[in-house]
């Protein structure tokens, strides 16, 4: 009897999910929404959930080379990838984190091109998309311009040069890091894309996550992860679209 009832309670809330996803619509009204999440997530299912889902952005973008935006969405338990996308932008995706021990907790700066949508995707250990949403309004122009840190005399000795710090808060680790590098678009006529394209996060010897960055990323990266890993040496592998290699170490 108790096993009959939890199938009707598990049958209901399946049929709940497909409800949601099949008459799904879009919080923001994007022309290019169907588009760009098939673009994104192919077939897989969806829902909005901007409950689970925290996305902090400026009410106005006055620079649109350096946009800050912060994502939270540690209510989806055992989330296992945060994608991050703008809907119409020139570049489209920001970055793609497997998150591993990560929390899906996410800050960066990016460019705009013009005022776009932005999202949140977050799947869950059931292979469900949760999509989170908010409008950034912005002048825009920031994805066709070249990147101030390439036309610096002292560029090639600037390139790579990191900044990390780790600190505690309860049970989580915070991981604030930043690095010299111009994350050009390729979109400036001269100046070919070149970018970070790839971190692998370890404590010790043990990979902990990683994240896919697009050169929607502002240049100078400054990002600010968290992790519930533990004490130990904290080191980050980077490497860009050259082929470069850096590496951050840190520890609390």
């Amino acid at each position: 009897m108790k096993k009959s009832i939890k199938n009707i309670v598990k049958i209901f809330f399946l049929l709940l999910i497909i409800n949601q996803v099949s008459f799904a619509k879009d919080p923001l009204n994007s022309s290019f929404w169907n588009e760009t999440i098939k673009q994104m997530i192919g077939d897989d299912k969806y829902i909005f959930d901007d409950k689970n889902i925290k996305i902090n952005v400026p009410s106005f973008a006055d620079n649109p080379l350096q946009v800050p935006i912060f994502i939270d969405a540690t209510k989806i338990k055992k989330a296992t990838r945060l994608l991050v996308f703008a809907d119409i932008n020139a570049i489209v995706k920001v970055a793609d984190y497997h998150l591993g021990q990560m929390k899906a907790i996410l800050s960066l700066n990016i460019k705009v091109a013009q005022g776009t949508p932005l999202r949140a995707a977050v799947l869950d250990e059931d292979g469900l998309w949760h999509i989170g949403s908010a409008n950034i309004n912005s002048f825009g122009g920031g994805c066709s311009v070249a990147s101030e840190a390439s036309q610096m005399e002292s560029f090639e000795d600037l390139l790579g040069k990191t900044k990390s710090k780790v600190w505690k808060k309860d049970n989580t680790y915070r991981i604030k890091w930043s690095i010299f590098h111009p994350m050009e678009t390729g979109l400036f006529v001269g100046n070919p894309s070149f970018y970070i394209s790839e971190v692998d996060i370890k404590i010790d010897s043990q990979t902990i996550g990683k994240i896919d960055l697009y050169g929607s990323v502002s240049e100078n990266p400054r990002i600010t992860l968290e992790t519930k890993a533990g004490l130990g040496a904290y080191k980050l592998f980077i490497t860009d679209t050259d082929g470069n290699k850096f590496e951050v170490k840190t520890k609390i």
